[in-house]
């Protein structure tokens, strides 16, 4: 077979194996030094190695191009055994076969480890209490710095509402009581509102002496009932 017929059988081989061609000129190769014999035996084995890379599952998932390297140095090597085949070294092709095999010998590039992104927790309850003085609206003293981390909490719990209830105890009058309750509410809500949230995230009433904590016969001061609830909703709550 003349030297034309298998460059040509090396190019279809190519073609077949949807080889590219390189950006740029393979540099001459060290392989042209050789003995015809010593030649064969490092293109042989070039050539098995790109087989074997080419076949590689890893090659195949590769976020690189060690497939066409692969298929580069098969094709490549394949001709310029051809050429060893009929006595003659052809320089292009050698060079080549060595350029993508020295690609592929090279250690595959690692991915950087990207770090997942931290998932912040929410570890606040979603119920607040402030409790009151018998006959008194005015919240508590520490009521803004109680409320604060509540209201901070907000984002990474999701909270996109708001429930803000006013309580009494079950002594003196019910119409008083529910005035009372509802003014205790309010002034809780503009607590609140201070802190950032807004009026239209939150629902405010007052129940008087109706939804106790804690039950009492009519009459009783209990601390426990004087106080106004908050209960932070999200979403399909």
């Amino acid at each position: 077979m003349t030297a034309y017929k298998l460059a040509l059988k090396g190019l279809a081989l190519t073609m077949l194996m949807g080889g590219i061609a390189p950006a740029h000129a393979a540099a001459p190769s060290p392989l042209m030094q050789l003995g015809m014999r010593e030649l064969r035996a490092e293109l042989d084995r070039r050539y098995n190695d790109a087989v074997q890379a080419a076949q590689a599952s890893e090659t195949l998932r590769a976020n690189s191009p060690r497939y066409i390297w692969a298929n580069e140095a098969k094709a490549q090597c394949g001709i310029a055994i051809g050429f060893t085949k009929a006595g003659e070294k052809d320089e292009p092709s050698i060079s080549k076969c060595d350029d993508f095999a020295a690609r592929l010998a090279a250690p595959a590039p690692v991915a950087p480890v990207v770090a997942a992104p931290v998932v912040a927790q929410c570890e606040a309850s979603p119920i607040m209490e402030l409790f009151f003085n018998w006959d008194e609206d005015v919240p508590p003293a520490d009521a803004s710095a109680l409320l604060a981390p509540f209201v901070q909490a907000r984002p990474n719990c999701g909270w996109t509402s708001f429930t803000v209830t006013g309580h009494t105890d079950t002594s003196g009058p019910n119409a008083y009581n529910d005035g009372l309750s509802m003014r205790r509410a309010n002034n809780v809500a503009a607590i609140l509102q201070s802190l950032g949230l807004s009026a239209g995230e939150m629902t405010i009433s007052g129940t008087g002496e109706a939804g106790l904590k804690i039950e009492t016969a009519d009459g009783v001061r209990e601390p426990a009932n004087r106080r106004v609830e908050i209960i932070a909703v999200q979403p399909g709550n």
